[in-house]
């Protein structure tokens, strides 16, 4: 019984934040867990299990009283993610550049060619997905599991705080020579200069996109 409720609750929280991520709820919208329940056909205990994740990822908020809420998005939010993203990225890229292997590192050409293309045809959604991909082959080719886990939760976050800002042109063109500095460095087996690469590389996003997200009016108008 516990192991299906474990499967329940691993298939709400899976469900949720691919919804969250996407856009379904606004920040600022209550969840009814009597509605998502009814919605995936399960009870709410795994509903409130998930939630309870979702909160620690910092999705949603629960507010006693009020209910389960999307939280905001902000720029300080924006901030201190790409922060940290920026430290466990840089940290997986120094070691990558001593443990990544031949395909490994063909795989990584491979994909930066593919996020590449999507930015120069400006295809938004190919180069989301191709971008990701990009920097969680860094990731595993760092071969630290615990770090790649808790950078793909940081992930998580960044990507729904800026689930309403997309990707301009420029940003996408921005970060080509950005990607191609961590390969070089990478294939060049240079510790200190991947790791000063992906840094770098996360401190140029957070600018971007903490400056554009400012510019995005809330529910009510007010920018």
């Amino acid at each position: 019984m516990a192991r299906q409720r474990l499967n329940r609750s691993e298939q709400a929280y899976e469900h949720l934040i691919e919804e969250i991520l996407r856009g379904r709820w606004q920040p600022g919208d209550t969840l009814s867990t009597y509605a998502l329940a009814e919605e995936m056909r399960i009870s709410r205990t795994p509903i409130l299990e998930a939630l309870k994740r979702l909160e620690s990822d910092g999705l949603v908020e629960i507010i006693p009283q009020v209910g389960c809420q999307v939280t905001r998005p902000s720029p300080a939010a924006v901030a201190e993610l790409y922060a940290l993203r920026g430290a466990l990225e840089g940290l997986a890229a120094e070691s990558a550049a001593a443990a990544i292997t031949d395909r490994e590192l063909a795989d990584l050409r491979g994909i930066a060619d593919s996020v590449d293309a999507a930015a120069r045809r400006a295809d938004h959604a190919e180069f989301e997905d191709r971008n990701y991909d990009f920097h969680v082959a860094v990731l595993e080719a760092a071969h630290l599991p615990r770090v790649a886990q808790i950078a793909q939760g940081v992930w998580s976050m960044l990507r729904y705080q800026l689930v309403r800002v997309p990707h301009t042109p420029e940003h996408m063109l921005h970060s080509l020579p950005e990607h191609d500095a961590i390969y070089d460095s990478l294939k060049r087996r240079s510790a200190k200069h991947a790791r000063a690469a992906a840094e770098r590389h996360a401190a140029r996003g957070a600018a971007r996109y903490a400056a554009l997200l400012k510019s995005i009016p809330d529910r009510d108008g007010a920018p």
